[in-house]
């Protein structure tokens, strides 16, 4: 007992600590990773190439890159740069114009991102695996002043190569998103920190968790910190009266500190398993994300048959263009709550990002995975009521079959998502399986043959 405070507490605390900062950081880089996956909708796109860099269209990256970016995520700048990192094209959102970070215009906005964009053109020089291409896309945070903004640079791709660049740099997106409230408030509440707090790495004391997450407006580096957990010293301190009073009878003080230790150690059990559950549960959803969908597939697919199923909803820029982002919130959680209700217990449900799920649905047939996504369409399109108003959507499906344990994770999810792009050409409410596709001979078969059956 006497030696255990000076070797024992500092050694289980700083263990704790270690832990914790590497569960904040997992958790940082998976929520940037999620962000720079929902731009893909945008930047791995034929059309996208043919517009911007074939032969530029205004008109064309207005609507679809700059309105639509702004519209249906909160990203709040968007430019493009040309083959020569020049700026072909910016937009900024009236709502942040007056904001000291981007009233600075876009100049300075792609200024601030330049060594994003190298890092992009040095990992474009890789060469390219066949099929659809993986994102090429890197992020930071950087703060001005008070307002902190994740800064986003990605690869324009063509997905099936109807475009391709005319030379041997594509263009590139430049994004810029706010981040509401606070940095403190934000990672301190998400990750349950106990007195969060982003300042300079200099004026951190030594006593204090940090985790490097931002860049500064002179380029000093960023970090939150927060008091980290301290189980073993708080036992100490909570036991030392104790120990005195009961000095005499040991065997009975030693008995109760064991049951307080065992108290500290399922409270830190409990936290760390929260944190991991938010490291890999989208928030708003409460479903897996994409960090699940590797492992899960890997199970489902070496014990037999599966179904791969991509999902991406119809109508959804239009609630948040009509309604605002928060409706389009509690949209995306009324979606879930139906995909849960209509799946099995066995089946896997993920959010991918944005407004497209995935299902994994193992011991089916592919014409049972068709009628149940069909059930699922027909459930989403039903009206949905929120707190002002009522909203009618759809959702288009594309389903791929997995009988070769072979099959990578990737793979399937990339021939899942090309029958979603065909679902999506047929018109709301589609679904499309590589059978319909042999099937019907041609997309314009295809198209009459979704049509028929809805």
């Amino acid at each position: 007992m006497a030696t255990f405070p000076y070797y024992g507490v500092a050694r289980i605390d700083a263990e704790a600590r270690h832990r914790q900062e590497a569960l904040v950081e997992r958790n940082i880089a998976l929520w940037i990773s999620d962000i720079e996956f929902s731009l893909t909708a945008w930047t791995i796109w034929d059309e996208a190439i043919a517009n911007l860099d074939n032969s530029f269209n205004f008109e064309w990256t207005d609507r679809n890159i700059g309105a639509s970016l702004i519209g249906t995520s909160r990203t709040r700048f968007a430019a493009v740069l040309n083959s020569s990192d020049a700026i072909l094209y910016s937009r900024t959102d009236d709502t942040v114009k007056a904001r000291p970070f981007f009233m600075r215009g876009p100049a300075a906005i792609v200024k601030d991102a330049s060594q994003l964009v190298a890092n992009v053109r040095e990992r474009e020089l890789t060469p390219a695996k066949p099929g659809i291409p993986k994102p090429i896309a890197i992020s930071r945070i950087e703060v001005l002043g008070e307002e902190a903004v994740l800064l986003s640079a990605s690869l324009f791709q063509p997905d099936f190569g109807t475009a391709k660049p005319k030379g041997d740099r594509a263009p590139i997106l430049i994004t810029a998103m706010p981040i509401a409230g606070s940095l403190q408030d934000f990672f301190g509440e998400r990750f349950l920190l106990d007195d969060a707090h982003v300042s300079p790495l200099s004026s951190v004391t030594r006593d204090r968790a940090r985790v490097e997450i931002a860049v500064g407006s002179e380029g000093e580096v960023e970090v939150l910190s927060w008091r980290p957990p301290a189980p073993a010293a708080d036992v100490l301190y909570q036991s030392l009266p104790l120990i005195v009073t009961v000095s005499l009878v040991l065997l009975a003080g030693g008995f109760f500190l064991v049951r307080m230790s065992q108290g500290t150690a399922q409270m830190l059990v409990s936290r760390e398993r929260q944190m991991r559950h938010a490291a890999t549960h989208d928030f708003l959803t409460g479903i897996a994300n994409r960090s699940l969908l590797a492992e899960e597939f890997k199970t489902l697919s070496d014990a037999g048959p599966l179904m791969v199923v991509c999902i991406d909803l119809d109508g959804f820029k239009g609630v948040n263009d009509s309604h605002g982002h928060a409706m389009g919130d509690e949209l995306l959680k009324v979606v879930a709550a139906r995909l849960r209700s209509g799946t099995r217990e066995e089946d896997r449900l993920f959010r991918l990002g944005g407004d497209e799920f995935a299902i994994l649905m193992p011991d089916l047939s592919l014409a049972e995975a068709e009628q149940v996504c069909r059930r699922l369409s027909a459930s989403l399109s039903s009206p949905i009521a929120l707190p002002r108003c009522n909203i009618a959507i759809g959702a288009s499906f594309g389903i791929s079959e997995v009988a070769d344990k072979d099959t990578t994770c990737d793979a399937a999810l990339n021939a899942a998502d090309a029958m979603l792009y065909q679902a999506k050409s047929l018109g709301r409410g589609s679904v499309v399986t590589a059978s319909n596709v042999a099937a019907s001979g041609s997309e314009k078969d295809v198209r009459r043959s979704a049509a028929a059956r809805r």
